[in-house]
């Protein structure tokens, strides 16, 4: 695949998610100018970069649907539920489409079907708002007669794979041009496009109709464009023949069509016609800068950055070591300045990493359309905290868990609008998705106001399962928790939505292979509450470095509230947990000798680091605290992937090993001992 493939089908990829989010937009408020521009918009510029890169077929086909929304643009024909639903249908066809330059004959077969519902509405198109039809139409009127346009390819243009020639055709195709395509000069690189293109245009399309043409490539090539009255039309004429840059027969042509009449707005001159002013070509290329300013990258070179700055991080690390070791000041102070230099380079790296979640929550919009209307429901779904950020690589693992608590949410969750009005709740029920940074984690919640969870049912079917002894009545919260056991569904049928039994365990592995944990919590007749907790990035983290008879932990610096002392002879378990009095209360503590089995001597005095998880406390007691730490997490090894309380490794600077502790599970396990 060439390099303009990549970059085209990446660009594609971004205008289909512009205008699926246009449509869901238009499917509420239809007459919403600007969500008609923008889906208008990206119709038209798939059209025209497709026909660059070879993409035909594509090209073709989307060129039937922007002949659609143009109809409705111009308010020729109104914007249906249907017809939303058809160009839906219309975006999933293109992003099949996208795969493969050369479509299969089912794809041609089913781009046929579309195209010929696609001409139902298009051939019968009739005004529908005499108001907004009759607008757009004075704005035409306003634009048409004669126009100057000066095009200069970016000098990438050749390399870009970006063709002159489509849309050459396309202003051909809007009215009778004189084309003068020149060298502007001899770049010193063969590769670097150097072409002029001076077009002579009289249109009744109007300047919109022109400008749409560059679309897509106005933000990296220069463009400009201006109207001419009828004299400076026949001028220029004149001027670019007598130059040799037009036929003679080209030239009289157009003399024969000029207006007579010239339009009542700004022309302009001679001069601004052929040659664009100083003033347009720093307005250009500050624009051009200004897109230069947002690059994109590919995740493996990110990935690659990170690994770096991993690396570096333990350098650092050593260096310390190497400084205290040696008690050299010199060393001392260049430690000091990499360390500085490093937290830098390590916040910028994590902020090029970072993606705002509601990127992730557009597409959820579609899902939720199109199950609600499959199902017979009438769902809304709504949406907080789209702005929340966390790590690409977070956030790419993080979508087909959400995808499934959502379908769970209206197969389950949700009751049919009867139900819902016989129960005395709104017909339309409702989804929230929110996200928020809570105490240095990324706190995610799926929630429904629907009908909750049958705390009973759930029992009954966990006892048939095997999962809970007929003797045991675990509370409501365990209960409900059991959604998440491998093959458990109390789905009555069976569905392409869901209830399949397979799923909700899925759900719980991925959010954990995240070090991550999900929470459920549910009110009959209510709703459901789904909580996910995970941290922002997978790679570095802040941690507490601590000590017990020399072996290094790490606890996640986050959730670390404050450290105290302790003695040891305070009462403990065989287990290792205790409780330790702190301020007015008592907190369940763990010490990490016991559960670790660390040998050798406990002291008299220990610490005990005073942590939370939610709105739990408690301690975890070790020998010594040595002090923060940047941490680079290591994933364990098979062997060593199933250890309780343990979410990672780290390589300490004097290349020994400290191992992550999971402060989230270590803290089920002393609420599950502790007395």
């Amino acid at each position: 695949m060439s390099d303009s493939e990549t970059v085209f089908r990446e660009e594609a990829a971004e205008h289909l998610e512009n205008l699926e989010q246009a449509l869901l937009c238009l499917d509420a408020a239809p007459n919403d100018a600007e969500q008609i521009n923008i889906a208008f918009r990206a119709m038209h510029t798939i059209k025209g970069s497709s026909g660059m890169v070879g993409f035909d077929h594509l090209s073709e086909f989307t060129h039937h649907l922007e002949t659609l929304f143009e109809r409705v643009r111009s308010g020729r024909l109104g914007l249906t539920a249907e017809i939303i639903n058809l160009v839906l249908e219309c975006k999933d066809q293109i992003d099949g489409l996208l795969r493969s330059p050369v479509p299969e004959s089912g794809q041609i077969e089913s781009s046929l079907a579309l195209v010929g519902r696609l001409q139902q509405f298009t051939e019968v198109a009739s005004p529908v708002s005499e108001q907004r039809a009759n607008s757009d139409s004075d704005d035409q009127s306003a634009g048409s007669g004669c126009y100057s346009i000066f095009v200069r390819p970016a000098a990438s243009a050749f390399t870009d794979g970006m063709d002159l020639l489509p849309l050459i055709r396309e202003l051909q195709g809007l009215g009778a041009c004189g084309l003068s395509l020149r060298l502007a000069g001899v770049p010193e690189d063969p590769e670097l496009c150097a072409l002029e293109l001076q077009v002579l245009i009289i249109t009744d399309a109007g300047e919109n109709a022109l400008r749409d043409v560059f679309l897509f490539v106005c933000e990296d090539w220069q463009i400009d464009l201006h109207p001419l009255s009828p004299d400076a039309f026949r001028h220029n004429l004149d001027r670019l023949s007598a130059a040799g840059w037009l036929t003679d027969d080209n030239a009289w042509a157009l003399h024969a069509l000029v207006p007579t009449a010239a339009p009542d707005r700004p022309q302009a001159s001679d001069q601004q016609a052929l040659r664009p002013t100083s003033a347009e070509q720093t307005s250009n290329a500050s624009r051009v800068a200004e897109s230069e300013l947002s690059i994109k990258v590919p995740q493996r070179k990110l990935d690659a950055l990170m690994d770096q700055v991993g690396e570096l991080v333990i350098l650092q690390a050593r260096l310390d070591q190497l400084a205290i070791s040696r008690e050299d000041e010199s060393i001392g102070e260049l430690a000091e300045e990499l360390d500085r230099l490093s937290n830098n380079l390590r916040e910028t790296t994590f902020d090029i990493r970072m993606l705002p979640i509601g990127s992730t929550f557009g597409r959820f919009r579609r899902l939720v359309r199109d199950l609600s209307r499959e199902l017979g429901k009438n769902v809304a779904l709504e949406t907080a905290g789209a702005g929340t950020e966390l790590d690409k690589v977070v956030l790419d693992k993080l979508a087909d868990p959400l995808v499934h608590l959502l379908r769970n949410s209206l197969d389950h969750g949700i009751e049919m609008p009867e139900t819902r009005l016989a129960a005395g709740k709104p017909e339309k029920g409702t989804i929230r998705l929110e996200a928020a940074h809570e105490q240095g984690r990324i706190i995610i919640r799926i929630s429904d106001d629907g009908a909750g969870l049958d705390a009973a049912r759930i029992l009954e079917k966990a006892r048939k399962n095997g999962l809970v002894p007929e003797d045991v009545t675990p509370d409501t919260d365990a209960i409900y928790n059991l959604i998440f056991e491998p093959g458990f569904s109390t789905a009555a049928r069976v569905s392409d939505v869901s209830g399949r039994g397979v799923g909700m365990d899925v759900v719980r592995t991925s959010i954990e292979s995240l070090q991550g944990r999900v929470q459920l919590q549910s009110e009959p007749g209510e709703g459901t509450v789904i909580t996910i907790s995970l941290p922002m990035t997978l790679a570095i983290i802040d941690g507490l470095m601590v000590a017990v008879s020399g072996e290094r932990f790490v606890i996640p610096l986050g959730v670390v509230d404050e450290c105290i002392e302790t003695r040891a002879s305070e009462s403990s378990r065989e287990d290792g947990s205790r409780l330790i009095k702190h301020r007015d209360g008592l907190v369940p503590s763990l010490r990490l000798r016991e559960w670790f089995a660390v040998a050798g001597q406990q002291p008299d005095i220990e610490q005990t680091v005073i942590v939370h998880v939610d709105k739990e406390r408690f301690g975890i007691t070790v020998d010594e605290v040595i002090g923060h730490s940047q941490t680079v997490i290591k994933s364990l090894g098979r062997l060593y992937r199933d250890a309780e309380g343990v979410m990672g490794a780290t390589i300490l600077g004097n290349g020994g090993i400290a191992m992550i502790l999971d402060v989230a599970e270590l803290i089920d396990d002393i609420n599950s001992t502790a007395v």
